[in-house]
């Protein structure tokens, strides 16, 4: 009777093991479609084409207003749930385009920044 217990215990643990495997397994296919999907739709197939969004800023939940970039003119958009609309074409002297720049977080750096303010903390009270 014990023998058989414990055969079921190992055939139990084997299918827990088993279990966390295959989960970690879905999860890695998951993050591996995760990043296909981001890199197919970011901006580096955007920066070959003619068209490129500038800027957008939300009104609503459905209404926004978009300055995008189409060859070399710029123009202001309405973007509703059915509909687009041409508000006005935009001088390019009047885009003031933001420079998007990922650095790298430094962590030691930010730490260090709440230690340096925990102690100045401490030594105030």
């Amino acid at each position: 009777m014990v023998l058989v217990q414990s055969t079921s215990d190992l055939k139990s643990i084997g299918q827990l093991i088993c279990s966390v495997l295959l989960f970690l397994f879905v999860l890695f296919l998951a993050y591996v479609a995760a990043r296909f999907a981001g890199s197919f739709q970011s901006n580096v197939l955007n920066k070959r084409s003619n068209i490129q969004v500038i800027e957008a800023f939300r009104l609503s939940n459905n209404k926004m207003v978009e300055i995008v970039k189409i060859g070399n003119r710029y123009l202001a958009l309405a973007v509703c749930k059915d509909s687009i609309t041409v508000l006005s074409e935009l001088d390019e002297s009047e885009i003031k385009e933001q420079e998007v720049s990922l650095k790298p977080i430094d962590f030691n750096s930010i730490l260090d920044k709440i230690k340096h303010e925990k102690q100045e903390k401490n030594k105030s009270n």
